[in-house]
């Protein structure tokens, strides 16, 4: 499975709408190759962010996986020649993730786009167990730099999909270790382990206008 590949870019569409108001729209740019997985997350706020409104584009036999923090197992959309069918209208909100997997001899882009967000705090929610998350916001982010990993207890773990394999980051009494040198980017989810449920209000990392 190839390493995750990201182009982002913001651009101001609206003249004339004050950043406030919430006139920034973006994009992250994925790439996914053939028959590989890749494990994404939508850092915009999209009113379409359903997998029919993120992924709908996407070849037939193409999947994307969720993940229930309740049943601590995935949920599966598979797409077919009529579409997602009663899947498609599953959402994926800002702050979690999923996996994409396409057919073999098929690779593409997948843009995640939507506005910027402009809240000074996003909850980002773990589970006792695992939870499929991400950094809510669409910038570069030092991992021990977020309210998540902040607020850790020791025990808990961190999995970054990359280099076609999971790294686990282990939480002990003193810190995160070599955690200490992982940027979380924009489009990029990760799994969490938590010996608790709860939230971690992330701070929004730009400012406003």
């Amino acid at each position: 499975m190839k390493k995750l590949s990201v182009v982002f870019t913001v651009a101001l569409v609206l003249a004339g709408i004050s950043y406030a108001e919430e006139s920034v729209l973006g994009y992250t740019k994925i790439t996914v190759p053939s028959n590989q997985y890749v494990l994404v997350s939508l850092d915009f706020n999209n009113e379409s962010n359903t997998i029919n409104g993120l992924f709908g584009n996407l070849p037939t036999g193409s999947r994307v996986y969720t993940w229930d923090s309740t049943a601590q197992s995935y949920t599966i959309a598979t797409k077919t020649r009529t579409g997602w069918g009663t899947s498609g209208t599953n959402r994926i909100q800002r702050g979690v993730g999923a996996f994409i997997t396409l057919p073999t001899g098929v690779q593409t882009n997948v843009l995640l786009s939507g506005v910027v967000p402009t809240a000074g705090t996003t909850a980002v929610y773990k589970a006792t167990g695992y939870s499929m998350v991400s950094y809510p916001y669409p910038a570069p982010m030092p991992f021990t730099n977020t309210t998540l990993a902040k607020t850790a207890s020791v025990g808990d773990k961190l999995s970054v999909w990359q280099n076609n394999a999971w790294t686990v980051y282990n939480k002990t009494r003193t810190g995160w270790g070599s955690a200490t040198n992982l940027t979380i980017k924009p489009g990029q989810a990760f799994f969490f382990q938590s010996t608790s449920s709860g939230s971690a209000n992330e701070i929004r990392p730009y400012p406003i206008n």
